[in-house]
């Protein structure tokens, strides 16, 4: 029987396998890991194998191979993960399986070429950088912009591996040895915006607007994160009409749902990153719970082909370029488990301090989970503001 070859890692229900569609008479058979496994969907599952990470290339594709050779080549190769997107563009491309290639998908996880596409259009400003080992690139950075600058790994995730360089003593960290591609980029210490939605290839089908309270690079054990949608208004028109010109240079007729991060001092936009995938930490249950649009699913489709369902409902459900339903959300995680008091009108989920389960990303493991929604924004920032208040109050407690 065909199948679709899964890489999975989340450990939550951000994809709905069980309720996705197939192509008639296929089956899914997943490469996961231990974590992960009790996620998948039980019916429609065929097999599965557990490896103690995903993050390690040379295993992935060695048990790809092991299951091609058992059960054949498979019909698609699904990555839904910002994790796993190079390593399904490697079996497909070792297998001649159909699907985004790793010329595509590294257009949108290797920042240096990132920043070469950005580059091609005017709408968004693109901040200079080079590769850490181009000497001569980082001196002549220097010479023109000064300290500080940012380290930080080409093909990174959740500001992993991220340093600042403030004087000419940090620029013993390029000489160090380094497990993986790194970049030096001119510092931005602007706020932080994250834009999500669905480009169908001429134009943005739907999107959102949030900015982000504390900053992923600050996100540590004493730090929680949390990100707030924007009011409906001019600030959010201007984002989105200089968002569709960005996305037409990265996918011109070229379907993708996206998360895009970009500096903001309130004029000028600065381009940070975009990834083909759907956004972490709360971002995918957002859109389903308060918008009612499934952008994994929409991704699901986009990899598969198996069906337009979920791109038709984001197009029911969304006008000029925006959801119809025009309550906001917000959501807030800290690595250390704590609750929050009552009285907050706009929390309407808190991952459960008993549930016991381990997961080993930087957002999904967040032993704080908490999503709000109202139509009222300043209702939203007073509650995101006291749970930052609390969150701090706890933690310094516990320390």
């Amino acid at each position: 029987m065909s199948y679709v070859l899964c890489l999975h890692r989340w450990v939550g229900r951000q994809a709905l396998y069980d309720e996705y569609e197939l192509p008639a008479g296929r089956v899914i058979r997943a490469i996961c890991t231990p974590e992960s496994l009790g996620s998948l969907p039980a019916a429609r599952l065929a097999s599965s194998s557990t490896l103690a990470s995903l993050d390690d290339a040379d295993a992935v594709m060695a048990e790809a191979g092991r299951v091609i050779a058992q059960y054949g080549v498979p019909e698609r190769v699904v990555a839904l993960n910002e994790g796993d997107l190079l390593n399904a563009a490697a079996i497909r491309e070792r297998w001649a399986i159909h699907g985004d290639a790793p010329a595509w998908v590294e257009r949108f996880r290797d920042k240096l070429s990132m920043l070469a596409v950005a580059n091609r259009q005017t709408a968004i400003a693109v901040l200079p950088a080079v590769a850490a080992d181009d000497a001569q690139g980082v001196r002549q950075l220097l010479q023109s912009h000064g300290y500080p600058l940012v380290l930080k790994p080409r093909f990174g995730t959740a500001s992993r591996g991220v340093r600042i360089l403030r004087q000419a003593q940090d620029l013993a960290l390029l000489q160090d040895a380094q497990p993986e591609p790194m970049m030096v980029q001119v510092f931005c210490a602007a706020p932080i915006l994250h834009v999500d939605g669905w480009w169908d290839g001429e134009q943005v089908v739907v999107l959102t607007a949030s900015r982000y309270v504390n900053s992923c690079a600050d996100f540590g054990p004493d730090s929680p994160l949390g990100s707030i949608e924007l009011a409906e208004g001019d600030d959010e028109r201007r984002i989105a009409s200089r968002v569709a010109e960005l996305l037409a240079a990265f996918a011109p007729g070229r379907e993708i749902v996206f998360h895009l991060e970009l500096f903001d001092d309130g004029d000028a936009l600065r381009f940070l990153e975009i990834g083909a995938r759907v956004g972490g930490a709360e971002i995918p249950f957002l859109w389903r719970e308060v918008r009612d649009i499934d952008l994994v699913g929409i991704a699901w489709e986009l990899q598969t082909e198996a069906s337009s369902r979920y791109r038709e409902q984001a197009r029911s459900r969304s006008r000029d370029g925006r959801p119809l339903h025009g309550e906001r959300g917000a959501w807030v995680i800290g690595r250390r488990a704590s609750t929050p008091d009552a009285g907050l009108g706009t929390l309407y989920w808190s991952l459960p301090q008993e549930l016991q389960r381990t997961a080993s990303g930087v957002y999904e493991g967040a032993k704080t989970r908490l999503r709000l929604r109202s139509f009222d924004r300043q209702a939203l920032e007073r509650d995101v503001e006291s749970i930052f208040a609390q969150l701090s109050h706890a933690w310094s407690v516990q320390a």
